[in-house]
């Protein structure tokens, strides 16, 4: 059986500046789902509508829904309708379009959700018989304005790519309205942002076909064009080979589309439009708006102990408490109830829901358990866990938990709210646990003076432990001659491992000091050798030492070749290692 999958996203708060803030894109998000699945509405089944707003709607969460409602869940015959109200824009190097999330960063075009790949991933690969997205988007940015042909253009957003993608493939749909841009503001009709007030009104009467009864994609557009101003009037992009029937019987038309704009099926006049209008809209409309409240069933007349009418009425009491903000008495009334009826469930219940309300989570969990042990059954229940575990944090019980409730209540609109709460939960927590483990990849920071004291440090004790074990033989003749090369190969290596890895890290600052050591080296064995004599044989002071103590000649040796390796062998592999540095750009990840 053919069915209608929709995801509705609005996004009013950004973590980038760079978007400004909206106010009506989450308020038209809740009102338009909860038309699609209000009895007097869309009659949409709730178990095939997903509500996604604020924090929640990441670009992880959201591409991956995305995906998995087009890709993976919607069989042929179905219609898919995404409706994403939020900031789009375009990438200032290539110009490709781009929606934003409530995680992306103008500056960072992957952190949004790019819409040639959209396209191509999710419409393309869809087995849906029709796929629908409606963009209800502010056009943010200033590349805009260098591609638009008209002031509220769509076109850009769309590109090349898009456009021809969609003439190539019948039914992948694609209805765009512009929220605002740098030179208009958002506006409002009734509470709500212009176009999705005018989309409502015309689901609920002007668009309807008078003889099938149904609204179709072309109908509303038809009725959005002739009622919307130039700002807000829909762009629609791709080709409808059959009708795409938004309310109604899905089966095809009695009569096939004529191309003409939709006409309002109801009057002769503009007043008596007006008229019919305001008459099939008031109530549906009011409806959407409104947020939908939950309130206790009722099981028939029931024959009531003097116990039971005591405690059903210390809980209508501490109904009426809540109602009125006092939460605290309520609370003393359902222990009351409890004393008298320790199983009583509704008070159970209505027990957990205030220990939750106040933050007391765990007291509240175990509230929830006594209900479960005695009805293992109850939807509210298990909806009420999962919160209460989301709330703590244990997301994946809480996910558990709730699809429990789901297989119970399918039909709970609010259920779903709470599942796509908890994978929102999920995505950020995994996101922020990747960030972590960025982070903790990431190379230690540049510390300024204190780093470059501390490489100081090391290459004076490098240097200090070679001079000393060359030194050793001199000084010391009986001490066996491997501590001297141990000694003097421990501090080369100090020199080359410090000087390799402050000149990758750090950059020239710690090279030079490399740099400087290498030249005091060198310049202590230039003097060695003049001393030795080199200018002028058999007159230097060490010539005549190793005259007159021939045993040293072999030590002295060891020490100037030693000296030689310490002044070139660490600036090489300094110099190498500063080049690569640059290459690989190792320091501009440093934060």
């Amino acid at each position: 059986m053919a069915r209608r999958l929709g995801l509705v996203i609005g996004v009013n708060s950004y973590q980038d500046s760079a978007f400004q803030p909206l106010q009506y894109a989450e308020t038209d998000a809740r009102a338009i789902a909860q038309w699609l699945v209000n009895t007097q509405g869309g009659k949409w089944a709730p178990s095939d509508v997903q509500l996604v707003q604020g924090a929640y709607a990441s670009r992880e969460l959201i591409e991956s829904l995305i995906t998995q409602l087009c890709v993976n869940i919607a069989e042929p015959g179905d219609l898919v309708f995404v409706y994403f109200a939020g900031h789009t824009f375009l990438d200032e190097v290539n110009g490709e379009g781009y929606l934003a999330l409530s995680n992306t960063h103008y500056q960072q075009p992957a952190t949004g959700i790019h819409l040639p790949t959209l396209t191509r991933q999710s419409m393309g690969r869809s087995q849906a018989s029709q796929v629908v997205f409606i963009f209800d988007c502010f056009q943010t940015g200033q590349s805009w304005s260098k591609q638009r042909m008209s002031p509220y253009d769509f076109r850009p957003l769309m590109g090349p790519t898009v456009l021809n993608a969609l003439q190539q493939t019948s039914d992948r749909l694609i209805l765009c309205s512009c929220r605002g841009n740098e030179f208009t503001p958002e506006a409002r009709e009734k509470k709500l942002g212009v176009f999705a007030y005018r989309m409502i009104v015309g689901l609920c009467g002007p668009a309807i076909d008078p003889a099938s009864k149904q609204v179709t994609l072309q109908r509303l557009n038809g009725f959005l064009v002739k009622s919307l101003d130039e700002q807000h009037r829909p762009q629609l992009f791709g080709q409808e080979r059959t009708p795409v029937v938004l309310v109604g019987d899905m089966a095809p038309l009695a009569t096939q589309q004529t191309g003409q704009p939709a006409q309002s099926p109801a009057a002769s006049s503009p007043a008596g439009q007006t008229a019919a209008t305001d008459e099939l809209t008031g109530q549906a409309l009011q409806s959407a708006i409104a947020t939908a409240q939950m309130s206790p069933t009722t099981s028939g007349q029931l024959q009531l102990s003097a116990a039971d009418r005591q405690c059903a009425l210390l809980l209508r009491q501490a109904r009426q408490l809540i109602q009125l903000q006092n939460p605290v008495e309520a609370f003393e009334c359902v222990e009351q109830a409890l004393q008298i009826a320790p199983n009583n469930v509704q008070a159970l219940i209505l027990k957990g829901q205030l220990l939750g309300t106040a933050g007391r989570f765990q007291e509240a969990l175990k509230a929830v358990e006594q209900v479960l042990k005695i009805d293992t059954n109850n939807a509210l229940a298990w909806s009420m866990r999962a919160a209460l575990l989301s709330n703590t944090g244990h997301y994946q019980m809480a996910l558990q938990a709730i699809e429990l409730s789901l297989e119970l209540d399918p039909s709970n609109p609010e259920t779903y709210s709470i599942k796509t709460s908890i994978m929102g939960q999920l995505a950020a927590m995994q996101s922020h646990s990747n960030s972590k483990k960025i982070r903790a990849r990431t190379p230690p920071a540049r510390s300024g003076a204190a780093s470059f004291f501390s490489g100081l440090g090391i290459q004076i004790v490098g240097l200090a432990l070679g001079i000393a074990g060359a030194g050793l033989p001199i000084l010391r003749p009986g001490l066996p001659f491997i501590l001297a090369l141990a000694l003097q190969s421990l501090g080369l290596a100090i020199l080359c491992i410090n000087a390799v890895r402050g000149s990758f890290l750090y950059g020239f600052a710690r090279f030079f000091l490399t740099l400087l050591t290498s030249g005091i080296i060198a310049a202590t064995l230039a003097a060695g050798v003049m001393l030795g004599g080199a200018n002028k044989i058999g007159t230097g002071r060490i010539y005549t030492m190793i005259l007159h103590k021939p045993v040293i000649l072999v030590p002295l040796l060891f020490l100037a070749i030693w000296l030689a390796a310490a002044a070139a062998i660490p600036l090489l592999l300094g110099f190498f290692s500063f080049i690569v540095g640059l290459i690989v750009g190792v320091r501009r990840k440093l934060p």
